[in-house]
Formats: structure tokens, C-alpha cells, sequence
């Protein structure tokens, strides 16, 4: 099963990357694991490998995978951690603390498994409802732009509409008007490129 969550990583700089990701949580010897496939190349991927180190949060605030996938707002609180570990989400429902186990390379998506090494709940988690789902099914779809079919896009979008009109409140609402500013101005572009091309 994948989880959707926002995965935390510094480089060796200290500089601390946000990105949303999908991830599993997995046994090997009946031991937790956490495994993150980033895609090459990627900030995340370099930080992990640069530190052996992550840290993942579980979140139900859809406006933190709109604003990083639109580029809305970057400036995510964190919470420094005393022990050196890296920063988490300071709205984050469950986090965890992560070290590299194994690395699996790959020249398109390398798997990266990791020991958690500290968990901590802050406020329970109490699931997506159709909206959250709508805005976060969105997201992953807005980063596809151009790499999938636009009819697919513009279907995906009005059927998971349907969510947003019925279950959202105002931080759906938001979150969701964020991706669809994003997509419509991709329409648009394809639009203009298909006027100036020659007949």
C-alpha cells in the first residue's frame, strides 16, 4: 500500500527540501521499514543519499501538496529536532524520524529503505475525505502535465470536482483552486502554441 505524505530532507548544506510523495511502509524480518522511490533526478534522492536521512510526515493539510506542487507558498513551519534528526512539519499529524537500510538503484527511480528511528504522534489522523482525496488525486495529476493525454486531465478534473462541490471546506477549496490555476494556465499555453504554429 502506498501512503501519500510530504518527505523532509536537508543536503549537506542544511538547506531543507519539502516534497510530497508517495511511500510504503514495509517488513523485513519484523522489522518497520519506510520505503521512498524518488525519481532521478531529484533534490530529494540527492539529500537522502548526501545525509542518510529523511523524515516523513503524515498530514491531512491538502494545502501543504498544493502549495509545493504549484508553488503557491514554500514557507512550511518546521520543528527543528533536538536530537539532529530532520525537521518536520509543524502541522504534521504523525511523523517519522528516518535512516537509510538499503539502497537500490535504478537509472529512472532507485528504492531507498529506511529504519525509523523515532516516531511521534502530535493529533490523530482521521483520514482524507472525498475533497482531500480530490485535491491530493489533482496534485499527482498536475505534475503529469504534458507527459499525459490533456482530454485525461480535463476528464480527471470534473469527475474529481465532484468531491470538492460537495465535502470541501474553505482549506480544500483553496488547495484545490491553487492546481486548477496551474492546469488552466497549461490549457492555455497549449492554446496559444497551436495558434502560432503553421497550418
Amino acid at each position: 500500500m502506498i501512503h501519500e505524505v510530504i518527505v523532509t530532507t536537508v543536503s549537506k548544506d542544511k538547506e531543507v527540501h519539502i516534497a510530497p510523495m508517495g511511500i510504503k511502509i514495509i517488513k523485513d524480518d519484523e522489522i518497520r521499514l519506510v520505503q521512498i522511490s524518488p525519481f532521478k533526478p531529484s533534490q530529494t534522492l540527492n539529500n537522502i543519499l548526501e545525509t542518510d536521512m529523511a523524515t516523513i510526515n503524515f498530514t491531512d493539510n491538502v494545502k501543504v501538496f498544493s502549495g509545493i506542487v504549484t508553488g503557491k507558498k514554500k514557507d512550511w513551519l518546521l520543528n527543528e529536532s533536538k536530537k539532529k534528526y530532520v525537521p518536520h512539519l509543524e502541522n504534521t499529524n504523525t511523523h517519522m524520524n528516518v535512516k537509510v537500510h538499503k539502497h537500490y538503484d535504478d537509472s529512472v527511480r532507485p528504492r531507498i529503505t529506511c529504519r525509523i528511528i523515532n516516531e511521534e504522534m502530535h493529533r490523530p489522523f482521521l483520514g482524507f475525505n472525498r475533497a482531500q482525496f480530490s485535491v491530493i488525486e489533482l496534485a499527482v495529476l498536475s505534475t503529469r502535465l504534458g507527459r499525459i493525454d490533456d482530454t485525461k486531465v480535463k476528464d480527471e478534473l470534473q469527475y474529481l470536482k465532484i468531491g470538492i462541490d460537495k465535502t470541501a471546506g474553505e482549506n480544500e477549496k483553496e488547495a484545490w483552486s491553487w492546481i486548477e490555476e496551474k492546469i488552466n494556465k497549461y490549457f492555455k499555453k497549449q492554446k496559444q502554441y497551436v495558434r502560432k504554429s503553421p497550418v
